[in-house]
């Protein structure tokens, strides 16, 4: 397992929240992000670890702190190698550092130092606020100083330019959401983050006051990775404040799912020209869901990774006849990342996150046949392929059908060619040229054809026609 990876499964098992916006980062940036963020959650697992003691987690912070300023790895690892039951996100902080990129590097040594430091000193003050200046030199350090962290990527990056101050309360107001979200929690081990007087409606004005600003901040972004990744955490984030003044301690699994939904970059919102740093032009990266043996959901992950690594993930294949019971195939071009000019059904793809398979494959049969037409899901099957490339597919593929007469338009990036067959002859050949079909069409043909019956295999007249796109 390369260091991505091994750090994508680490982000995955701390954030649901920012794993998702970090996994659509084109790939340098992406990295970036991934190693500032898992050290930052590496710090604050310290400031949050329930038995390590008040002058433990003092000490090990300015011990952080210390070599971080000094840049010394090594000190480091035998710092957190002789601590005490860490979490392991915690103990690989030099991994994480080292995800950097070199350019990058020099700046994460620096705000670890600052935010370890900033955290033993409110340990040592036993997170006593006395008033807003105290939780705003707070928020400050814990979030804050990230938000102007991250404001300082997007402009390595790809020169986006932001207000880091509204970046600052764009941190202030994701930590004061933790804050009311967690408060039952932190009182249990004898924290507590309200200013003296204050109440839950006292730090909830804090956070929409701060969320407003974090607001202006997301619209002055222009579309791009930077706007990507800060749109999701800041509309959870006020979904979630929103819940709990409902009296709810945190959202439904729906409403998240059908939030992380919606947050696509709108059309009209799409960059005339194309992102780019010095390395590479920018390309948001396309991610799968990924789910168990009954196609729960239990993550995502980039589509490429789930592919090189054969991660079942959850997909879609449409099978299109027209009234004459022929089907619809295509043969898929040769750009295809994988079966490049194989035969295939009318058209496959994965769902967005939240996405139901019936809109996904409406989506996609448009995008890439130029097809509108009705769909029903028949059936779904497992199955799992190593292809030519050393790509692997593992797939809870859902087979859906549709009737179409009219005349395909296919988007010649995707389709090769494209003709109508009948079943019977589409599954003789099959067992004639199997070489030339693609894996999952092979192994769900038959189940279609017996699902359809004898009188959709053998009707009557039928012809086949050849298109190339």
């Amino acid at each position: 397992m390369s260091l991505q990876e091994a750090a994508d499964v680490a982000l995955r098992e701390t954030s649901r929240t920012f794993y998702i916006p970090i996994v659509r980062l084109p790939s340098c940036l992406r990295a970036a992000v991934t190693s500032a963020y898992l050290c930052f959650r590496a710090i604050d697992e310290i400031e949050d670890h329930p038995t390590l003691t008040r002058e433990g987690k003092a000490n090990l912070l300015r011990g952080i702190s210390s070599t971080c300023k000094a840049r010394d790895p090594l000190e480091l690892d035998l710092l957190l190698r002789r601590a005490k039951a860490l979490p392991d996100v915690t103990r690989r902080i030099c991994e994480w550092i080292s995800l950097a990129p070199k350019d990058v590097a020099d700046g994460l040594w620096q705000a670890n130092a600052q935010m370890s430091q900033s955290m033993a000193e409110w340990v040592n003050l036993g997170w006593q606020f006395g008033t807003r200046v105290d939780l705003d030199h707070y928020t400050y350090s814990v979030a804050g100083a990230v938000g102007v962290f991250l404001s300082d990527l997007w402009e390595w990056f790809d020169g986006t330019q932001c207000d880091r101050s509204k970046a600052i309360s764009f941190g202030r107001g994701l930590q004061a959401v933790n804050i009311l979200r967690n408060r039952d929690e932190d009182q249990a081990r004898g924290v507590n983050f309200f200013p003296s007087g204050w109440n839950r409606k006292d730090v909830s004005a804090y956070a929409k006051e701060n969320l407003s600003v974090a607001d202006e901040y997301l619209a002055a972004l222009p579309c791009g990775p930077a706007k990507e990744f800060c749109r999701l955490p800041l509309v959870l984030a006020h979904a979630t404040l929103a819940a709990m003044d409902r009296g709810e301690n945190k959202l439904s699994r729906d409403i998240v799912l059908t939030l992380v939904g919606t947050e696509d970059c709108a059309p009209s919102e799409k960059p005339k020209v194309p992102f780019q740093n010095s390395h590479r032009q920018f390309q948001m990266s396309e991610i799968v869901v990924v789910v168990d043996e009954q196609d729960h959901i239990i993550g995502v992950e980039e589509k490429m990774t789930a592919h090189r690594l054969g991660i079942p993930h959850r997909a879609f294949s449409i099978f299109i006849l027209n009234s004459r019971a022929e089907l619809l195939l295509q043969k898929r071009a040769k750009t295809k990342y994988h079966s490049a000019g194989r035969w295939s059904n009318t058209c496959c793809g994965h769902p967005r996150f939240s996405e139901s398979i019936h809109d996904a494959s409406r989506r996609r049969l448009k995008e890439e046949m130029g097809i509108d037409s009705p769909i029903a899901e028949l059936f779904a099957f497992r199955y799992r392929a190593e292809l030519e490339n050393g790509l692997i597919e593992n797939e809870y593929d859902h087979v859906l059908v549709g009737q179409f007469d009219g005349l395909p338009q296919p988007n010649p990036c995707e389709v090769e060619a494209w003709k109508w067959m009948s079943l019977r002859a589409v599954q003789s050949d099959v067992l004639e040229h199997p070489q030339e079909y693609t894996c999952w069409f092979k192994t769900a043909i038959d189940t279609l054809c017996a699902k359809l019956g004898t009188q959709a295999i053998d009707p009557p007249d039928t012809t086949s026609s050849w298109r190339e796109t």
